[in-house]
C-alpha cells in the first residue's frame, strides 16, 4: 500500500472519531426517562414487598402463640390465661402489642397481634385460634384484607371475622 494512501486513511479515521465521540443531549434525555419510567414502575412493588416482609413478624407472632398454646394445653389440659405463662419471647420491631390479647378457655384461645403503626408500616393485621376437641387440635389464622393495626379474632375454627381472609 502507498505511503500517501494509509496516511490519507489514517487522517480520515481519526477525524472521523473525533467527531463521534461523547453523546447527545437527546440521548441523555432519553436514557432518563426511561430511567425515571422503569422507577416509577418499581417503587410500588418494592414498598409492597417490604410491608409483606414486615407482616411476616406479626403472622409468625400468632402461629407462635398458637404453638405454644398447644404444648401449654397438652401438659396442662388447659389453655395458658396470659403470653407470660408460655414462656415464649416475641420480637417487637413491628409488633406493638406484646400481650397479644390472649382470650382463653378450657377449649380454645384466640390472639391477635397488633401494630400500632400499620399505616405507616404497610403492614395488615393477623388474629388466630387453637380449640380443643375430642383429643384433636385445630387452628386457624386470619388476616384483615386492608392495611389495619388489628383484626377480630375468629369466633370459631373454621371461618375467619368480617373483614379477614384465612391464611393457608
Amino acid at each position: 500500500m502507498k505511503p500517501e494512501v494509509t496516511l490519507k486513511y489514517l487522517a480520515y479515521l481519526r477525524n472521523k472519531k473525533a467527531n463521534n465521540e461523547g453523546f447527545t443531549l437527546i440521548e441523555l434525555l432519553v436514557v432518563v426517562i426511561i430511567i425515571g419510567v422503569l422507577a416509577a414502575v418499581a417503587l410500588p412493588n418494592l414498598l409492597g414487598q417490604v410491608g409483606k416482609a414486615r407482616e411476616t413478624e406479626l403472622k409468625n407472632a400468632v402461629g407462635t402463640v398458637n404453638r405454644s398454646q398447644q404444648a401449654y394445653h397438652f401438659e396442662r389440659q388447659t389453655f395458658a390465661p396470659s403470653i407470660s405463662f408460655l414462656g415464649v419471647k416475641l420480637p417487637q420491631e413491628y409488633l406493638t402489642d406484646t400481650g397479644m390479647n390472649l382470650v382463653a378457655s378450657s377449649d380454645s384461645a384466640s390472639n391477635f397481634s397488633e401494630n400500632s403503626n400499620a399505616a405507616t408500616d404497610g403492614t395488615r393485621a393477623f388474629s388466630g385460634l387453637i380449640s380443643h376437641s375430642g383429643g384433636e387440635f385445630t387452628q386457624i389464622l386470619c388476616q384483615s384484607n386492608e392495611v389495619t393495626s388489628s383484626v377480630a379474632v375468629p369466633t370459631n375454627d373454621t371461618t375467619c371475622a368480617n373483614g379477614s381472609a384465612q391464611v393457608r
